[in-house]
């Protein structure tokens, strides 16, 4: 399971618009468990405001994460039924030029 800082990183790579992480927060050192449900807990060492500023940050890049990998999986059915709809027509154009070929007309 992916880290918030790597979901946070790949958003960037794509071009996504990522909040900034909240201030004197250092991911690297933030410590972060998934629990059963997937939710992150973090370590309560913080103060109680920048861990709500966490908890939002984390809340945000989950749901930007979440909506870039739909995008990604419908992108995906799109391009695979493309190819099945482009596989379709040669074979068909296929089939209909063999049948042209032994059929004589004149």
């Amino acid at each position: 399971m992916l880290t918030t800082a790597q979901k946070a990183h790949i958003l960037q790579r794509s071009g996504v618009s990522v909040p900034a992480v909240p201030a004197g927060i250092d991911l690297m050192n933030h410590r972060q468990s998934h629990q059963g449900t997937g939710s992150m807990q973090e370590r309560p060492a913080a103060e109680d405001s920048s861990d709500e500023a966490v908890r939002e940050w984390v809340a945000a890049v989950d749901v930007l994460f979440v909506n870039y990998a739909a995008a990604r999986a419908a992108k995906s059915l799109r391009d695979a039924e493309e190819v099945r709809q482009l596989d379709a027509l040669r074979r068909m154009a296929a089939t209909h030029r063999r049948g042209a070929r032994r059929t004589e007309y004149a």
